[in-house]
């Protein structure tokens, strides 16, 4: 069973802009990355820094404590030399963000 959760609505995210949110007890960086969408787990594995304060450059998430990098759609450090961060599938619904939550 598919459980999506509203997130934000699209006019409260700004093509290049990132935050973080909570979907119950989960919470989500959520990007707007060239007017595509993305959500990945908030917290850095190295020390649980907010990911969603991090900055986008290239469709990538710089963690803004230690400057550990982020694919947004893999959730997979480009270079494989740190542990990968749970991406969620997303889409839109009546000028909504949903986010797609593990059962």
């Amino acid at each position: 069973m598919e459980r999506w959760v509203e997130l934000a609505r699209v006019d409260e995210l700004r093509v290049g802009q990132g935050r973080t949110v909570r979907a119950g007890e989960i919470r989500i960086a959520l990007f707007n990355h060239e007017g595509e969408y993305f959500a990945i787990d908030d917290s850095c594995p190295h020390q649980g820094a907010s990911l969603g304060e991090g900055v986008l450059h290239d469709g990538r998430v710089i963690c803004p404590w230690h400057a550990w990098v982020f694919e947004l759609r893999s959730g997979r450090c480009p270079r494989d030399s740190h542990e990968p961060v749970a991406t969620y599938p997303i889409r839109l619904s009546g000028g909504t963000i949903e986010v797609r939550l593990p059962d």
